[in-house]
């Protein structure tokens, strides 16, 4: 069982918490909720927190936004989708958005659709390597014209001959 804090040791411990990552208010009102604390010492502890600038909610966005693609290898919408789920604000969702490098978001995407190709078998026919290949992309959040485009480029199967 866990043991219910005081105001003071939330607000202690949740600093230490924010100082070595970045964490958004959803997901601090989440750990203080299950530390016990009423709905006032929730809101007292999290606008101390971001009133000190330990919570930044666009600033976790951006981070958050630029960590999963770049090393999770997540696409727009399944990055999108997680962040409603954090009850990040749409303004700073798109905000976050915006700051993706669409160039290396492309290129990931290439790299995250050619390694899955080299998994499938080389002896399936072409429209059920391509069905499978756009079913994984889409599962991993890449929007389906991108998909489509990355399908559709010569390079991709050429690779495949090597």
């Amino acid at each position: 069982m866990i043991k219910r804090l005081s105001p003071d040791e939330a607000l202690a411990s949740m600093e230490t918490l924010c100082a070595r990552s970045e964490m958004c208010s959803y997901e601090v009102e989440q750990k203080l909720r299950r530390r016990g604390l009423t709905q006032d010492e929730i809101e007292k502890v999290t606008d101390s927190l971001v009133d000190r600038k330990f919570i930044d909610d666009q600033r976790f966005a951006t981070a958050f936004t630029r960590d999963r693609y770049r090393f999770a290898r997540w696409g727009r919408n399944k990055i999108r989708s997680h962040l409603i789920l954090k009850r990040i604000p749409r303004q700073m969702i798109d905000e976050a958005m915006s700051a993706v490098d669409l160039r290396e978001y492309a290129r990931i995407a290439y790299q995250v659709i050619a390694a899955r190709l080299r998994s499938i078998p080389a002896d399936m026919p072409r429209y059920e390597q391509r069905q499978r290949l756009l079913r994984f992309a889409a599962g991993r959040g890449y929007e389906t014209s991108l998909i489509i485009r990355i399908l559709d480029t010569d390079k991709l199967w050429d690779s495949r001959k090597d």
